[in-house]
């Protein structure tokens, strides 16, 4: 076998010992003829000419609209960079009409090349009997799925979606570099990078004729839907993602949100009789088609890796008896191997007949000895890389490394050769790039993407990521690379490209499924949190300015029951703000505000907010993440500055405050003016008025329960009254209503039962009711114990309550009927909340929705 694998590269290999010169890095623009050089021209001019000062402008606003979208991915090397924004680069990279013919048939017979190696390899396997490819580097690898050799999958079709990275030849033509068969990643990047330089530098567009992208989506979801199991007509797809850690998750959930689909985990899926269901707050809905966004590993414990905890227990179960689609299919792992990819030449002549349009990187196997001597005798010369693994952390230049370092690759090499290959140094491919001191030559690669099956397409859109430094090759998103614009330009003649030339056919539009209970679930806390935080924001904003007017007057004692209010409604102890010790070691202002030690300060609570959105990504408008992500920004620049120390002046606490508020009121009604009137938006709401009318009583509680006589002038109870109207937004209320100084029976009538009021208690259980109502209301489904009843009978309780006979037996003392009628409420209020996650969030195991 071993003879076959050193005929690959034979007629290249040389024993020289002398190092190999690098190659003279290849000028895109400069090398580019026809239509792109002229588009090129145009763009130079535009962005080239340091008089106009388009430049620096056009970065700087990307970079702005980069971060406010959140549009990230994760740092290998940095623990603290899960939040990296990745640099763009207004530059755009510029594909001739030839140039794509080229690649698109090249890369269209490439994914039918792996599809039948796939349909072969788990099935007959005549390519091993025919002894065109080694058994031992299929069978060796980890990624070779032995459990799926003969199950069908529709249309014999395994690879639903590939992408192909590019380099350029020595003549500079294109070559393919690497193979991505299984788990695709880069189309939702390319299609922000449109996106962004659309908005930031319009006339830049209006150059060329550039092929749209934005229909990437659309195109999708209707190609997973064709691959449905026979009989389904109206097949629902999901997007499973490994989560809010796994690197590219800001891309899965801006696909699943443009293709308007649910996004995914595993523990959001279940499996009963052969069927994957999804979890959803009326039950359980069953799931036609999953696109996978993570390893085979770990997509089924039950058959694969039993420590994962990131797929569906029981999915292959489901794939056997011929009820899910799962795209790409299982097994197509095996396509990540290196080594097989050197074979493709000799596979396209078994499988096809035919020459490999797009040839492949020269690639070394370093299982065989003869190959594996040359590299090692040559290691500076190559690029060596793991056989399977693809992380950025399993490739090494090794002409850039050190001599310690290079000599710890060659043992390693040279002890498990079979897990290595290495691939000659290829020139770059230079772009110019936006710098400190203006265009600037960098490497730049280049990813496409394709659409697998009968008639496999390559969509015309590409992903040109650049290194970020002088003379580095370094491009990956995971190392710090950024990405460009990719412009294939439409053929003037006839006005289409190759991949206008297979129509899409778009069938009946997808079908809405219920909201996922998870996703519920966030949403509830994000109206918890977000209501929290604008609560505790403007009750102690009120209290400060009480406290600079106490500074004035010398009297603070008065104003304490207000300080329990804040206390009980923050998750304190009443006598919490007393405490000596708190105000000796920093500012009250800090620890409400700014202390991340502090659960219950405002920054905690967006943080926890902005958490819950970042886990609902494609549940939350854009426009709402903008704001919050802005918001959580802010607030974290203000706490790592320390500017709120006990020196800092009442005014910047005061502007801080308004700052937080008006952002939270911006939040709030941007979600109203842009989610749907639908589940999530109700579940939202429903948090809202919760945390809401929990507030309300608890300070009310706090307030009232501290009568006259008990040491306190009567005119600050008045006071008080007064205050608390302030700290709940219902001082301009009050006084439309009744016209005159606070009285506690009308304020707590009007806080309690005022329905329309909308910081009352009574309207926040209406509200609540009225979401349920919406959401599960209807003949017969109230029965039972459930929230809906249970709001049900909490808005009656509220509505009818005697409140003014609370107050008619009044003491000096404390009114015990009152305090135990407002803890009573409380604790419903919590309970309703509980009961909520409980029975819509957690539950409905066997309730099978058709």
């Amino acid at each position: 076998m071993m003879q076959s694998m050193s005929a690959l590269t034979s007629d290249t290999a040389s024993r020289d010992e002398a190092a190999t010169p690098t190659p003279e890095p290849l000028d895109e623009v400069a090398s580019m003829s026809g239509r792109g050089a002229e588009t090129y021209r145009q763009i130079m001019q535009l962005l080239g000419t340091p008089a106009r000062g388009h430049l620096p402008r056009v970065t700087s606003l990307a970079a702005r609209l980069m971060r406010d979208l959140g549009v990230t991915f994760s740092l290998y090397n940095d623990e603290a960079g899960r939040d990296n924004v990745l640099p763009f680069d207004p530059f755009p990279r510029v594909i001739d009409p030839t140039e794509w013919q080229q690649l698109s048939s090249g890369l269209a017979q490439r994914i039918r090349l792996w599809n039948e190696f796939f349909k072969d390899i788990y099935d007959s396997q005549e390519v091993l009997k025919a002894g065109l490819l080694p058994f031992e580097i299929v069978y060796d690898d980890l990624h070779y799925q032995r459990g799926v050799v003969g199950i069908p999958v529709p249309e014999n079709t395994f690879v639903h979606l590939a992408a192909f990275d590019l380099a350029r030849t020595e003549d500079g033509d294109w070559m393919v570099a690497d193979d991505f068969v299984s788990n695709t990643t880069g189309a939702i990047y390319a299609l922000q990078a449109r996106n962004v330089l659309s908005q930031v530098c319009p006339e830049l567009i209006e150059t060329a004729n550039v092929v749209p992208v934005h229909g990437y989506p659309t195109e999708l979801l209707e190609h997973l839907r064709h691959f449905t199991r026979a009989g389904y007509s109206d097949p629902r797809v999901v997007l499973l993602s490994p989560g809010i850690y796994n690197e590219a998750y800001y891309e899965h959930s801006y696909l699943a949100r443009t293709m308007g689909i649910p996004l995914v985990r595993g523990g959001d899926l279940t499996v009963l009789n052969n069927r994957v269901y999804l979890k959803t707050i009326g039950g359980l809905e069953p799931i036609d088609v999953i696109y996978r966004r993570m390893d085979d590993a770990f997509i089924d414990p039950v058959a694969f890796r039993d420590d994962s905890h990131l797929g569906i227990p029981g999915l292959m179960s489901c794939v056997r008896k011929g009820t899910i689609t799962v795209a790409n299919a299982v097994g197509t792992g095996l396509g990540e191997n290196r080594a097989i990819a050197a074979y493709l030449p000799r596979l396209a002549r078994f499988y096809l007949n035919e020459s490999l349009i797009l040839p492949g990187i020269e690639r070394l196997i370093c299982a065989d000895p003869d190959q594996c001597d040359l590299v090692v005798s040559r290691l500076t010369d190559y690029v060596i890389s793991s056989v399977s693994e693809r992380s950025n952390q399993t490739t090494w230049f090794a002409g850039e490394l050190s001599a310690a370092d290079l000599d710890a690759l060659r043992r390693r090499i040279l002890a498990h050769p079979s897990q290595f290959v290495a691939e000659p140094r290829q020139r770059a491919t230079l772009l110019p790039t936006a710098a400190a001191r203006g265009l600037e030559p960098r490497h730049a690669g280049l990813r496409l993407f394709a659409f697998g099956g009968p008639k496999p397409r390559v969509f015309p859109s590409g992903l040109t990521r650049f290194a970020t430094a002088p003379a580095s090759r370094v491009i990956s998103s995971g190392l710090g690379g950024g990405i460009k614009d990719t412009w294939i330009l439409r053929d003037t003649q006839t006005d289409q490209t190759p991949g206008d030339q297979v129509a899409t056919t778009f069938g009946a539009p997808q079908r809405r499924l219920r909201l996922g209970s998870r996703i519920a679930d966030s949403l509830f806390w994000m109206g918890r949190y977000a209501e929290r935080a604008e609560n505790t924001t403007r009750i102690f904003k009120v209290l400060q300015q009480i406290q600079v007017e106490d500074q004035r007057r010398g009297n603070q004692k008065a104003w304490a029951p207000l300080w329990e209010a804040l206390a009980q409604a923050t998750g304190h102890p009443t006598h919490f703000f007393q405490n000596p010790a708190l105000r000796k070691e920093q500012t009250v202002a800090h620890y409400i505000l700014l202390d991340r030690m502090n659960p219950s300060s405002v920054l905690g609570c967006i943080e926890r907010c902005r958490s819950n959105a970042m886990a609902t990504r494609e549940s939350v408008p854009p426009e709402v993440w903008v704001i919050l992500n802005r918001l959580l920004q802010q607030v974290s620049a203000a706490a790592k500055a320390g500017n709120l120390g006990s020196d800092a002046p009442p005014e910047q606490i005061f502007d801080l405050q308004e700052n937080i508020l008006n952002q939270l009121d911006a939040l709030t009604g941007c979600a109203s003016k842009t989610m749907l009137y639908e589940d999530g938006w109700l579940f939202w709401c429903m948090g809202t008025y919760v945390e809401r009318a929990l507030t309300t009583v608890l300070v009310l509680r706090q307030v009232l329960l501290k009568r006259a006589g008990e040491g306190s002038p009567g005119t600050h109870l008045d006071s008080n009254l007064d205050t608390v109207l302030r700290m709940l937004s219902s001082q301009y209320a009050y006084r439309s209503l009744f016209q005159s100084r606070p009285a506690m029976e009308p304020v707590a009538m009007m806080l309690l039962q005022d329905a329309q009021l909308p910081r009352s208690v009574l309207h926040c259980l209406e509200g609540i009711h009225r979401g349920l109502q919406t959401a599960f209301g209807g003949p017969g489904r109230d029965a039972g114990p459930t929230p809906l009843r249970q709001s049900a009978q909490m808005v009656s309780d509220v509505a009818f309550a005697d409140v003014n006979s609370l107050f008619s037996s009044a003491t000096a003392g404390r009114n015990l009927r009152l305090h135990l009628w407002l803890d009573d409420l409380a604790s419903g209020l919590m309970s309703l909340s509980t009961n909520i996650s409980d029975h819509y969030l957690h539950h409905h195991a066997f309730n099978i929705l058709r």
